[in-house]
């Protein structure tokens, strides 16, 4: 039997202190990474709603064709506001309109969860964006109305503070089910899923009982035919694990990639098949700096963890990033392959300044060229990619999210729309 939260005498814990220290450099050396010009132009522009303070708090955006109109919107999660809106571009202007209020929301997921051929919401809410052990925790649907707008549901309420919320079928019985990530804090988290048992009830089933479970992927990942769940575990655990659905509502466990130490910073990853051999490889981010007393490190990044199809993984450093928060893949030059962008929070500008924006070029092979985007805003710690201004490129879209650091390179939400060659604007 494991057992939690047992006490740690003083002498072992003293042991435990003069070993870090000991051990421990004075200071970190500074990244050593460079990146190229950006060698692609884009056009820098402000949208939505004006910050409520110095401060603002986006802790999410997610960028979807949420009317079915053939332009995609961006979904926003307004920490600050306490709101989650949509904001689009249409006839020349950029719009946002609310659509719920909700208390932190920190993630959105659009599905037709009903089957009326409109798309529905899934949200998971922190309900406190600041650290506790408290059971302000909420997931809630959010269905679209035939005439428009959107009428809320509560899957969740009371529970600790929550990550993510990811739908999939995973009792293969035809309907949605959802698995949830219970961020908690240090004593309080885990992983369920939510059996929809009759048309809009759900069964809680407990998969792992652990604090810090941040991001989630619903996924077949083994191709057996059922939809497993990959889950990023956090804070002193600091591994991305599989969960395998084994039939029968269970689920087995395996790490997949495990950090080398407690302080890695995990904050993202995505399940792709990289280097297009047919199996699943994992995208990884590492740059989390909400720690009480935050600082750089010069491990942070983003990798490319090669599935080797054996259980393993063989590990691609692709570009150190303090601060990394997000990366997606994308075609971002239009030359038929996939590029990736990425954004972080570094907010030690005046120390060592690193890019917020980057994208690293595919050249093949497993070649990638790092290029700069911008510096300002800083604090970017959630980032989407898509066609939204409907010129046929991909645009980037980024909100600020200042809990820490200084002013000075805040922003709410930015664009960054595509506009081609570099050269070819000159």
């Amino acid at each position: 039997m494991i057992e939690k939260n047992l006490p740690v005498p003083p002498q072992d814990l003293a042991k435990l202190r003069a070993y870090y220290i000991a051990e421990s450099p004075e200071r970190f050396a500074p990244p050593a990474e460079t990146f190229e010009p950006a060698g692609w132009a884009f056009e820098k522009v402000t949208v939505g709603d004006a910050p409520l303070s110095e401060r603002p708090i986006v802790s999410h955006v997610r960028v979807v064709d949420l009317r079915g109109t053939g332009r995609a919107g961006v979904l926003v999660c307004d920490a600050e506001r306490q709101r989650i809106s949509l904001v689009e571009f249409a006839e020349g202007r950029w719009t946002e309109s609310p659509i719920v209020d909700l208390k932190a929301a920190v993630a959105t997921t659009a599905l037709d969860f009903n089957g009326d051929g409109r798309l529905d919401i899934a949200v998971a809410s922190a309900g406190d964006i600041l650290p506790t052990d408290d059971p302000e925790g909420e997931a809630h649907l959010l269905l679209a109305r035939p005439e428009g707008g959107f009428q809320p549901y509560a899957l969740l309420r009371g529970e600790p503070r929550i990550a993510d919320i990811q739908p999939g079928d995973l009792d293969g019985d035809g309907d949605v089910d959802f698995a949830v990530a219970l961020f908690g804090w240090r004593r309080t988290g885990g992983l369920i899923w939510m059996e929809q048992v009759e048309p809009g009830a759900f069964r809680r089933h407990e998969v792992l009982g652990v604090n810090g479970v941040m991001r989630l992927q619903v996924i077949d990942y083994d191709r057996d035919g059922r939809q497993d769940i990959v889950a990023l575990i956090s804070q002193q655990h600091e591994a991305i694990a599989l969960f395998r659905n084994g039939g029968e509502r269970a689920f087995e466990s395996r790490i997949l990639v495990k950090a080398p130490h407690p302080a890695y910073g995990l904050s993202g990853f995505e399940v792709t098949d990289l280097d297009g051999d047919g199996d699943p490889d994992l995208l990884v981010t590492n740059g989390d700096m909400m720690d009480e007393a935050s600082e750089w490190k010069p491990y942070h990044g983003i990798r490319w963890h090669e599935n080797l199809g054996d259980g393993t993984h063989r590990l691609h450093e692709l570009v150190r990033l303090p601060g990394a928060y997000a990366a997606r893949l994308v075609d971002l030059d239009g030359d038929g392959d996939r590029d990736i962008v990425a954004s972080g929070m570094n907010f030690f500008w005046g120390e060592h300044d690193q890019p917020s924006l980057i994208w690293l070029e595919n050249r093949g092979g497993g070649e990638y060229v790092r290029r700069q985007i911008d510096h300002s805003p800083s604090n970017l710690a959630s980032m989407d990619v898509g066609d939204l201004d409907g010129d046929g490129r991909p645009d980037i879209v980024a909100g600020g999210m200042h809990l820490p650091g200084p002013l000075g390179r805040t922003g709410r939400l930015t664009v960054w729309l595509g506009r081609g060659p570099a050269a070819a604007t000159r």
